[in-house]
């Protein structure tokens, strides 16, 4: 890790000397960090957003600031908006924030002084005309980043990502049977892309899985997980509370219906239909009331047949 250190070191070394005027802006929000027990309420003076973001493209193109240090990675409706919001919360919270920010990832880890985090579909996005045999099994990109891989029941995956398909980005159209089965969209894919990062999890230069469930089961504990995997090394716990509350999915349901981050990232695609919200159920298992006993012997079939287990990630 004395490599990351070093880099930030310098990079921190270079903006001093040749644009002090950013330093409020781009220069690593670390002096922001106060013990695990710091009040919540502590502010770190914000730049606002669209200005931040026009600074950061210009301290990009100077060489201040390093491109992604970390990646989320996940399967397409696997829980990474739920992830999202929960480290965005937790950053608001902790470091003074505006919460219209929650859903940024890159812009809070920065400010916040933890490595530079990306959210990813590593190429398995809904909208890509990728079909399984199209993903990359080659993820020499991530050598120099962090990796945090988040993965859902298959089943329950599945179901969702018909959804997103259907309802929210208009990809296919058809029957859940022949989503499931097809080379786009289905099981064929989504083992595909699991398998790839089962045989590359030694290639990142840290790896961190994560399931949607520990999630579900435990909030509290992922998310510091997570946290501390990110770079946040002192978790104020209070701030991890609140992130929790506020991240229940009842009130990001809530925060959807009123549009209250202005994003497409957390907005329904109709509002009038339930099943076009990105915070559309929330729960485990809940495939069993959209899988017919043939499509859930499919899919089992499968996954028995290629050997997939998520506990292999463990190992």
């Amino acid at each position: 890790m004395a490599r990351r250190k070093n880099w930030q070191s310098s990079g921190r070394r270079s903006q001093n000397s040749n644009l002090g005027f950013l330093r409020s802006n781009v220069v690593s929000g670390a002096r922001a960090r106060h013990e695990s027990d710091r009040e919540p309420n502590i502010r770190v003076d914000p730049a606002p957003i669209a200005v931040s973001r026009l600074l950061e493209s210009l301290a990009r193109r100077l060489g201040i600031i390093r491109p992604t240090q970390a990646y989320v990675i996940s399967y397409p409706k696997s829980g990474r908006t739920w992830l999202r919001a929960l480290i965005g919360k937790y950053l608001v919270e902790s470091y003074g924030l505006p919460e219209i920010s929650v859903l940024d990832t890159e812009l809070l880890t920065r400010k916040a002084g933890l490595w530079r985090t990306t959210m990813s579909h590593d190429g398995s996005e809904m909208v890509s005309p990728n079909r399984y045999t199209d993903l990359d099994p080659n993820k020499s990109n991530f050598a120099e980043s962090r990796v945090l891989l988040l993965g859902r029941d298959i089943r329950d995956t599945l179901v969702s990502a018909f959804f997103q398909a259907s309802r929210r980005v208009g990809v296919f159209e058809g029957t859940m049977s022949e989503f499931i089965r097809s080379e786009r969209f289905g099981v064929p894919k989504i083992l595909t892309f699991y398998d790839h990062w089962l045989s590359s999890r030694q290639v990142p230069e840290a790896f961190l899985f994560l399931r949607y469930e520990s999630l579900h089961d435990d909030p509290e504990t992922a998310l510091t997980r997570t946290l501390t995997f990110l770079g946040e090394h002192r978790v104020n716990h209070r701030a991890v509370a609140s992130a929790v509350e506020f991240c229940a999915f009842e009130n990001l349901r809530r925060a959807e219906t009123e549009d209250r981050f202005g994003s497409e990232i957390l907005r329904p695609a109709n509002d009038d239909d339930p099943e076009s919200y990105k915070v559309r159920r929330g729960i485990v298992g809940g495939y069993t009331d959209y899988l017919s006993e043939a499509d859930v012997a499919y899919i089992d079939g499968q996954i028995a047949r290629t050997k997939f287990d998520f506990r292999r990630f463990d190992d």
